[in-house]
């Protein structure tokens, strides 16, 4: 087929490039002076103006101010105005050999624009999601020059502030024509409104289209012409369909309708065009894997004289909820999601390049991910066509964050009501066409416990208008079981819904699900803005702004950093912290993976958030470059359709106990897993060697299915402490096609393709032992804290009172004192020459600061309530203090139960000691933090740890016991000398003094 020429019968001015321009009335003006400003355009010659490019902002192009101030919260911009501004342009429009329709557009303005033609009003445009049109048929003069001019009020005209579209957190309060300016001449008899329904159980589409014809035109026979192009580029038998003209008109109003034409005067019919797509190729499905693309090319004709031309792309593709899980194409689906919050560092509004969305889209598949929600918005056309070639499931949302739903009985404001309702009945017709939108939500985080009667409605409306897709009241909000809410699916928190918490998000038991969120519903449930975990501050980002925004929260975190001597630990500081973050997501993520009936998850984000004091959630920058904490293939472990996770009670051992996993299989693939086997191994971490390892035959795995595939029985490494790691493999000789992570392995005997393979890490020590070979003479360690008595046999054993230091020097029968709290005569002995381990606890801090394992959930700034507000430790690989514990510098789950809840110690007043383990607190704040350090005092030596070695429970853990034996050793042995000093007094500032009672 030859593919003719769209010009002959549609016609497109495309009206990019220099504009008048002229600011008009700034925000804070009055009502009267901006009422005054509106009245009419300037005049062609007035001297104010001055020249813009469309497509753009007004802020990247130099106008507006400075703002007066910077921002610690978010980003500022170079420049910003508010208000209004006039645009203007002459036009030189094309005579016609016929009569056309007119239609104006604007693509990518906020927020309101009121259009002048050839001195007509032609009326005032809101839409923040979709173009911004006008029928300009009765004002265009063909043949000649035409005055086109625009007034543009970027200013908030509702109370919607907090959604994500002109959030100053996102993408911020801009201005301007960022999308574009176009007139297109569309021919009288036109085909308009098309909408293509396919239905994957018979194998058809359904062409459905409005066509126009005048009343003035002569009734005569009208045809549409119908080809189709194959995804793979061949053409199918063209269709027609007649054009019934005295049965099929329908009733229109005056109103401008989506492509901006009017239909008055017009006689408008409906025509339905059934097709078989089967009948000469096999159909393709479009999908997250396969996303494959149909062309459809609509004629109208009159005889053999082609009226009008329309094409459109469409996927053949079904997403539907089929009790709780979500399934695409008749196969569930298991939705592995990130948020889109709208951020666009360089331009501060979403950009219309295609190249910039494939480029994103790409870069997230890399990483497994299929899905994107969009943060209260929905992007210009050109994500949607690249997420409709690369294969993202994206869920739009309605442009608004509000507090109007929450109270069931309390109405909306009606101007409230009515803005959401026109962007949804305009975005609904606009995204029909792309099979990559398959969820949509009314809004954020938008009511209370039950649902609002009025978010039901808009449902309802949505439904009726589009069956085709899944719809939910919010994104977030409200309790389930669900009460009056009118919803396809759910989008609940995993982390907060009650009865779980945020601060259990991720833990060492990896046995644990999210079903006790999804029982208590009967529809798919996904995780809401999943996870939250952030990393240190990077501010070598800084030289990336080269656009219209500056990381101003920069300023005050690196000022902070540099008059507290830790600029020179950035590195260490982002190494720990980025390892910390991605160890906990992986948690995090296959807790969700684990739970048989949750149909995904929303993380929040794989990229930094730039807002609400900079929320460094991902393990992407803001730009979508790579922050050097993990790899595709690392992420894609616990990040795909088909996933192999390890589930045992605890991650810490003893040595020779016997260790129990269970494998469980999470396929979420295309195609039943058969003659399906398990391979593991134990391998030792710290020279790679094979510990032990098997293999079993397990049964077919359909699609959709969390099951237990067995389990790994083993005994925990014997020796010293030990770091292991079990991984895990799924083969089979029947694997889903198209495999992104698939690997074959030739040399079996039947060849078998790995289908997915990850990895669990845990620990063993032996069983507490102490001797005196290795961990000193214990009578010559003076206790005084009773909690640790049975782990010091034969130790002497004595109130802290007691200690008299001038004595147990001259004797020199003791060389270690360990105490709880800091008293006068500790503290006299010390200095006099004593070796002390002090076991503080935050009772006996001055400032103690509050810890938990997990790093800081989103940011500081906006949860600044929040339990243990730190970033997870850091410590030198192989420190001598540690002996032969287990560690590689950074936070992991062996640590969890030393950690979790254990202050930590402030060492602002102390800038010459060095932690031994450093708490890595959050960049806002930045204190100087340890849970171990040592110094030199006077003429003797301290050792400070504040780890929980006096909970008698603790003390059962094979970890706990373990390291409590290897400082014990260093703290006794010739290798505790402390390069740094501390005076009496900064110990005194540090920790609170403890009275004894002196006997007289």
């Amino acid at each position: 087929m030859n593919q003719s020429d769209l010009m002959a019968v549609r016609r497109t001015m495309n009206l990019n490039g220099t504009w008048q321009f002229q600011l008009a009335g700034q925000a804070g003006e009055s009502g009267e002076q901006r009422n005054k400003e509106q009245q009419n355009p300037p005049h062609r010659d007035d001297a104010s103006w001055n020249t813009i490019q469309v497509p753009g902002s007004w802020e990247e192009q130099g106008y507006g101010q400075a703002p007066e101030y910077a921002r610690i919260d978010t980003w500022t911009k170079v420049r910003e105005y508010e208000g209004l501004a006039w645009y203007a342009q002459d036009i030189d429009v094309p005579s016609n050999a016929q009569q056309a329709n007119y239609v104006f557009r604007l693509k990518g303005v906020r927020w309101t624009s009121r259009l002048w033609f050839n001195g007509n009003e032609a009326g005032e445009r809101d839409s923040l999601l979709t173009e911004q049109t006008w029928d300009v048929t009765p004002w265009v003069i063909p043949g000649e020059t035409n005055r086109v001019e625009i007034l543009v009020d970027n200013t908030m005209k509702l109370p919607l502030a907090g959604s994500h579209i002109h959030s100053l957190h996102t993408a911020t309060a801009w201005g301007g024509i960022t999308g574009g300016a176009l007139l297109e001449m569309l021919p009288l008899q036109q085909v308009h409104n098309v909408r293509i329904e396919p239905d994957m159980g018979s194998g058809t589409i359904t062409v459905q289209c409005a066509v126009s014809n005048p009343a003035a035109f002569s009734a005569s026979p009208l045809q549409l012409l119908i080809d189709i192009q194959h995804p793979d580029g061949t053409w199918l038998k063209r269709q027609s369909c007649e054009i019934d003209l005295d049965q099929n008109q329908i009733d229109v109003n005056t109103e401008v309708n989506a492509d901006g034409s009017s239909r008055a005067h017009q006689d408008v019919y409906m025509a339905l065009c059934p097709i078989a797509l089967g009948d000469e190729h096999a159909i393709v499905e479009w999908s997250d894997e396969n996303p494959a693309l149909y062309r459809a090319v609509i004629r109208l004709q009159e005889g053999e004289q082609e009226l009008d031309q329309v094409e459109q792309r469409f996927g053949m593709r079904s997403f539907a909820a089929k009790g709780k899980q979500l399934v695409l194409n008749g196969t569930p689906v298991f939705l592995r999601g990130y948020v889109d919050c709208c951020i666009f560092p360089l331009t501060g509004y979403p950009v219309w390049d295609y190249d910039h969305y494939v480029r994103q889209f790409r870069i997230a598949k890399s990483y497994g991910f299929n899905h994107v929600r969009l943060h209260g918005w929905s992007p210009p056309e050109p994500f949607w066509e690249a997420a409709d070639e690369e294969g993202m499931l994206v869920q739009a949302e309605l442009p608004h964050w509000s507090r109007f739903f929450e109270q069931q009985d309390v109405p909306a404001p009606v101007e409230i009501r009515t803005y959401l309702t026109q962007e949804l009945d305009r975005l609904l017709e606009t995204l029909h066409r792309h099979p990559s939108f398959v969820l949509f939500s009314l809004g954020n985080e938008l009511i209370g416990a039950n649902g609002h009667p009025e978010l039901n409605a808009l449902i309802e409306r949505a439904r009726e208008k589009d069956p085709s897709r899944l719809y939910t009241d919010n994104t977030g909000f409200g309790q389930l079981p669900a009460q009056d809410r009118e919803t396809d699916y759910y989008i609940q928190s995993f982390n907060w819904h009650p009865p779980l918490e945020s601060v259990l998000a991720a833990v060492p038991d990896t046995t644990l699900n999210y079903q006790s969120v999804t029982r208590l519903a009967s529809q798919p449930v996904i995780g809401h803005e999943h996870a939250q975990f952030t990393m240190y501050v990077r501010p070598q980002e800084r030289e990336k702004y080269t656009g219209v925004l500056r990381p101003t929260w920069l300023e005050p975190v690196e000022e902070s950093l540099t008059r507290k001597g830790m600029m020179e630990k950035l590195e260490q500081y982002q190494r720990a912290t980025g390892i910390h973050l991605m160890r906990s997501l992986k948690e995090a993520m296959e807790r969700v993976r684990r739970t048989p009936d949750a149909a995904g998850i929303q993380l929040l984000d794989i990229r930094d958030f730039p807002g609400q004091g900079h929320a460094t959630t991902g393990f992407l920058d803001v730009f979508w470059d790579d922050k050097g904490i993990t790899t595709p293939d690392e992420v894609k472990q616990f990040n795909m359709d088909v996933v192999v996770l390890l589930s045992s009670k605890a991650r810490t051992y003893y040595a020779g106990e016997t260790i129990e996993i269970d494998v469980i299989g999470s396929h979420y693939g295309k195609k039943r897993l058969e003659d399906v086997t398990v391979h593991w191994r134990m391998v030792a971490v710290t020279d790679e060697r094979t510990l032990d390892e098997g293999t079993w035959n397990c049964r077919d795995i359909p699609c959709g299915s969390v099951m237990s595939l067995g389990s790994v029985k083993v005994s925990a490494p014997i020796g010293g402490g030990t770091a292991f790691r079990v991984e895990a493999e799924l083969r089979c000789h029947r694997a889903r096609e198209n495999s992104a992570h698939s690997i074959v392995h030739s040399s079996d005997r039947l060849a078998t393709v790995t289908v997915a393979r990850n990895c669990w890490y845990g620990w063993s020590f032996p069983l507490m032992k102490m001797d005196s070979d290795r961990h000193a003479d214990m009578k010559r360690i003076w206790n005084t804290v009773k909690e640790l008595q049975p782990l010091l046999v034969q130790s002497h054993e004595d109130r802290v009172d007691h200690v008299d230091g001038f004595r147990l020097l001259k004797q020199g029968d003791y060389d270690l004192l360990i105490v709880k709290s800091l008293t006068s005569n500790v503290l006299d002995y010390l200095l006099n020459g004593g070796r002390v381990w002090l076991h503080p606890s935050a009772m006996d801090l001055s400032d103690p600061v509050e810890t938990k394992y997990l790093p800081v959930f989103w940011n500081y700034l906006m949860f600044a309530t929040q339990t243990g507000a730190t970033m997870g430790m850091q410590m030198e690989k192989g420190a001598a203090f540690l002996g032969d514990f287990p560690q590689d510098g950074a936070s992991d789950w062996h640590w969890y139960h030393l950690v979790n809840g254990t202050p930590a110690i402030c060492l602002d007043t102390v800038q010459g000691v060095t932690p031994l383990i450093e708490v890595v607190d959050h960049f806002h704040r930045a204190k100087r933090l340890a849970y171990v350090f040592e110094a030199r005092a006077g003429k003797g030596r301290i050792l400070v740890s504040s780890f929980p070695f006096t909970d008698t429970a603790l003390m059962k853990r094979p970890e706990a016991a373990y390291l409590f034996q290897e400082m014990l050793s260093y703290v006794c042995g010739e290798q505790f000398q402390p390069e740094s000093a501390i005076t009496a007094a900064e110990l005194l500032g540090m920790f609170k003094l403890q009275p004894i009672q002196f006997t007289l």
